[in-house]
């Protein structure tokens, strides 16, 4: 299915491809292919290639696809035993093989994440899927609170994993929610084909399904339970129990965690069944979400990020215009303001602090690369970017907007004379530009061209420091040694690490 992965130049760092595959791709410092068996990882991949904001990631497909993020509204639930949810879904033009699942992408307060489910039932128009309840599960919380008529998004169904389009009898080994794409295959199954479904839980109360599984025809339906209650009246202990009645010319279906699926597929290699006929498919178990104090002190997973940056951005946009332009009517720019001694002071420190967070934080990522929460916080640059920006913008155009001599004398010579006023007006036009293309439009449209505008954020820096120096060497320069340190620091450690 895919052939080559590779990464070209001008990778932002972004961290999405890592995120989404890190059997596949490392960033440090930027995204490199660190394994080239794409085997089983073909749906991570081609995600991973789809969520890349500047498009670096080349997938080389044997045959010409790609996935594509679809909308469905929630359509139906219905709790299926105390914590099996049946949750079906409404789209359009949807289509997929027996087995396949769906890569559903979702947000909570720890960040952005993707849960895969198998198809248990579709359509052309709907998809339903079993989702296993847990508390501290981030997948199933978030589909447990969705309410009807909410929208997902979501891609393609995919994967190797489906139904073979052949005479042989099947035989289909699953537990819990690993059932779903099992009801699938069956549904989609001649009637005439001879059908086995060995299907284990721990409990009684954890079986579902029940009737639906015997109203399969032509199919023998073994449901294992682990630990019975005292009037159970089904076979008991574990699956293996029964793989000895697997004939060698059977068709195996196992869906289950990878350490069962490798289990059962070495019992049944070792007992010369073909390898050719034996299909798993091997969920892992999500991360479990450990509560938000323990996720913030001990995982170092910072909550409500992405909301966090669009707070500050939208205070870049709108408070800081409009208190420019309400103290400048109350003539306060440089007066007295609140607790704060001098209003335009306070807002260039704003400025500074939010430059010297910008400069430090990537290069603090790279060197301390366990300490996670450093590199949910380099999300925030773009943010502060427009914070900082936004201060030297307001300032400049603002007064321009009052009195439009200024914006014509603006471009006299005197205004461009070497050193201070150049500097001055560098940082300006920098500012400009940063705050411009600081958004995900440009991101994506201007493609490499965008790391390199990006890269005018070195200049505006400079210029700051220079000219925050003159009033406060005190404060600025401490702050740019440490921040010019922890830089080589990171660099040094990169190229050691290549």
């Amino acid at each position: 299915m895919i052939k080559e992965v590779k990464v070209i130049p001008w990778c932002i760092s972004c961290r999405n491809c890592e995120t989404v595959c890190p059997s596949i791709f490392k960033v440090n410092p930027t995204s490199k292919v660190i394994n080239h068996n794409y085997e089983w990882k073909e749906s991570d991949i081609l995600q991973a290639e789809l969520m890349c904001p500047v498009n670096v990631i080349k997938v080389e497909k044997i045959w010409d696809f790609k996935l594509s993020f679809k909308e469905a509204i929630v359509k139906e639930k219905i709790m299926l035993n105390d914590d099996v949810l049946e949750i079906t879904f409404e789209t359009s033009n949807f289509s997929f093989k027996p087995g396949q699942y769906i890569s559903l992408q979702a947000s909570d307060l720890v960040w952005k994440f993707s849960r895969s489910y198998s198809i248990a039932n579709a359509s052309k128009n709907s998809f339903t899927l079993n989702v296993k309840l847990l508390n501290k599960w981030r997948g199933s919380n978030y589909l447990k609170k969705l309410k009807l008529w909410n929208k997902i998004s979501f891609l393609w169904a995919l994967w190797n994993f489906y139904l073979k389009d052949t005479q042989n009898k099947k035989v289909f080994i699953a537990t819990g929610t690993w059932l779903a794409p099992m009801i699938a295959m069956l549904e989609s199954c001649p009637k005439e084909i001879e059908k086995v479904i060995i299907f284990w839980v721990r409990f009684e109360k954890d079986i579902y399904y029940k009737e639906k599984l015997e109203n399969f025809p032509n199919t023998k339906v073994i449901i294992k339970v682990s630990k019975p209650d005292n009037n159970y009246k089904w076979e008991t202990w574990r699956v293996t129990d029964c793989l000895n009645k697997i004939w060698l010319d059977d068709e195996v279906y196992i869906c289950w965690n990878p350490e069962m699926v490798d289990a059962v597929k070495e019992w049944l290699i070792n007992r010369w069944h073909p390898i050719d006929l034996i299909f798993n498919e091997s969920f892992t178990i999500s991360r479990i979400y450990p509560g938000l104090c323990k996720n913030i002190v001990f995982n170092w997973n910072i909550p409500w990020i992405n909301f966090l940056s669009w707070i500050v951005i939208i205070f870049s946009l709108t408070i800081i215009p409009f208190s420019w332009f309400y103290n400048k009517l109350n003539d306060n720019l440089y007066w007295n303001y609140l607790f704060i001694n001098n209003f335009m002071w306070f807002m260039f420190d704003i400025s500074w602090w939010s430059v010297i967070f910008v400069m430090a934080i990537r290069p603090l990522a790279d060197l301390f690369p366990k300490l996670w929460f450093l590199n949910k916080l380099v999300s925030l640059r773009k943010a502060f970017w427009i914070l900082s920006s936004s201060i030297i913008v307001v300032n400049l155009i603002w007064p321009m907007i009052l009195d439009l001599s200024k914006f014509t004398s603006y471009f006299s010579s005197i205004k461009w004379w070497i050193y201070y006023p150049l500097i001055s007006r560098i940082s300006e036009v920098t500012a400009i530009i940063l705050l411009i293309t600081s958004n995900n439009f440009s991101q994506k449209n201007l493609w490499i061209w965008w790391k390199r505008i990006q890269r005018s954020s070195y200049f505006y820096f400079i210029c700051w420091w220079i000219i925050a120096a003159e009033y406060s060497p005190m404060k600025i320069y401490p702050s740019m040694i440490i921040v010019i340190i922890i830089w080589i620091l990171a660099q040094t450690r990169i190229k050691l690490w290549k």
